[in-house]
């Protein structure tokens, strides 16, 4: 995802650049359960200034305009030296090659040496993506970053400079295309150009996204449809293949319902401690003790790409196997209906939808699940729209009536018109083929926003009155 802080490469995406998408905690049987997704942002990309066309620098010898060699100046013109712009990118393709080769001298021989702490962290890094199945990894520089701080560059050499990059990589395994901006300090060296820092950026509010083996030991899992990568310090293998084989189960749950093509093979990130999964998906904390997982992803030109579910484990370890399944189901979902989304479906039916598979799998009465909305309606509070942004952000306070109030929405659908109605409304919302919400409301329903609004109300309170 793009952190609401991160500099103007974030593009009009789901909603908004860095947008977050958050559920609730649930007591459902087996413990507490709580399930969210993250909207992402597409990432425009600029050249680096410098490195366009030829500026008449470089070339052969000068002709006359006849056509025959000039008037000599002695020996032939010296080939131009590289611009920065084309050193960095040379360096940055030397250091995606080492990765894929697993060569260390090489990944270490793009860092400069004389930043023993940076070298040693690097080390370090590389070491962990060992332990990472790799099958595609790449860098492109995208532009100037922010000017160092005045103390930071006395410290460097002239000319040296925070380049932003766009790392680009893939696992094996899975379907998942990840892009991740750093900001990378290079500095001029022996001729070269290396790497000298990866947190410079920050002292303008600019970070370097990090994965999870940027923060401790990593561990990868295979399941059957899944790629499970933890921090070891938080889950040993056992713990690990046990989150795989149940993501597993969460991709079988989806099928039941989602008919549409989806890769099926999902990326589970497992950070060690909830601080971890805030760095990992850019959040500054708040309201992260309601979320069990998140699903990430962004949007490029109209496709989504990136999706992955990050556990937030101060919450997911509470849960007994019924509530795992149901937060694993419930973020699957997102991940499978967001292979095919072109437009924003409203969020209301983005979360209603999920925790309508999930709970579809899993059966648990309504008078537990949605006992937060129907006691709002026994006390006459009940919602009068169905839930927006506002409501679904946990940063803000208790949002279990909304994800509750949502569920029963696409319950309702399912009930009145038929599950395959459900998803086929789903897939409108969601494709480029009409205008999506609400307008395309009665070309599927048969009845337009407001009457499914006023039939949903009806609904809760018989509910209610259950």
């Amino acid at each position: 995802m793009v952190s609401p802080d991160s500099p103007p490469l974030a593009a009009e995406a789901e909603r908004s650049a860095g947008s977050e998408r958050h559920s609730r905690l649930l007591t459902a049987l087996a413990g507490v359960v709580a399930v969210l997704i993250l909207g992402g942002a597409a990432l425009v990309w600029a050249g680096l200034p410098g490195a366009g066309p030829d500026d008449g620098s470089r070339g052969g010898p000068v002709t006359s305009p006849s056509g025959g060699p000039g008037p000599s100046t002695g020996s032939p013109s010296a080939p131009a030296e590289p611009t920065r712009a084309e050193a960095v990118e040379a360096l940055l393709l030397a250091r995606a090659d080492a990765v894929e080769a697993g060569d260390r001298s090489a990944f270490l021989d793009t860092v400069d040496p004389l930043h023993v702490e940076f070298l040693q962290a690097q080390s370090t890094l590389f070491e962990r993506l060992q332990e990472v199945p790799v099958a595609e990894w790449s860098y492109q520089l995208v532009g100037e970053g922010p000017p160092l701080s005045d103390e930071r560059a006395a410290q460097l050499p002239e000319e040296s400079a925070i380049v932003r990059v766009r790392l680009t990589y893939q696992l094996d395994g899975t379907a998942t295309v990840t892009d991740r901006e750093q900001y990378l300090t290079v500095v001029p060296r022996g001729g070269r150009w290396l790497l000298a820092g990866d947190t410079d950026g920050s002292e303008s509010g600019l970070d370097t996204q990090r994965d999870v083996w940027d923060l401790g030991p990593v561990r990868a899992v295979r399941g059957e449809r899944s790629l499970v990568v933890g921090d070891t310090r938080g889950a040993d293998r056992r713990e690990m293949q046990r989150l795989a084989d149940e993501a597993d189960m969460a991709v079988e749950d989806v099928d039941e319902v989602w008919q549409a093509e989806w890769a099926r093979a999902a990326l589970v990130v497992l950070p060690r401690t909830q601080k971890d999964m805030a760095a990992l998906i850019g959040s500054d904390g708040k309201g992260l003790a309601q979320i069990a997982a998140v699903t990430t992803g962004s949007f490029e030109e109209g496709l989504s790409r990136g999706n992955r579910i990050v556990i937030n484990p101060a919450a997911f370890d509470t849960l007994g196997s019924l509530g795992r399944r149901v937060v694993l189901s419930h973020e699957m979902t997102h991940v499978a209906t967001r292979a095919t989304s072109v437009q924003p479906v409203p969020i209301w039916l983005s979360e209603g939808f999920a925790d309508y598979v999930a709970y579809a799998a899993t059966p648990v009465p309504t008078t537990i699940v949605a006992s937060d909305v129907l006691d709002d309606v026994r006390d006459g509070n009940g919602p009068r729209e169905l839930p927006d942004e506002t409501d679904f952000d946990a940063g803000e306070g208790d949002v279990a009536a909304a994800y509750e109030g949502a569920w029963l929405a696409c319950r309702m659908i399912a009930e009145t018109y038929g599950e395959k109605r459900l998803v086929r409304f789903y897939e409108a919302m969601a494709d480029s083929a009409g205008p999506g919400w609400p307008e395309e409301t009665a070309d599927v329903l048969g009845v337009g926003a407001r009457k499914l609004t006023r039939d949903w109300r009806r609904y809760l309170a018989d509910k209610a009155a259950e």
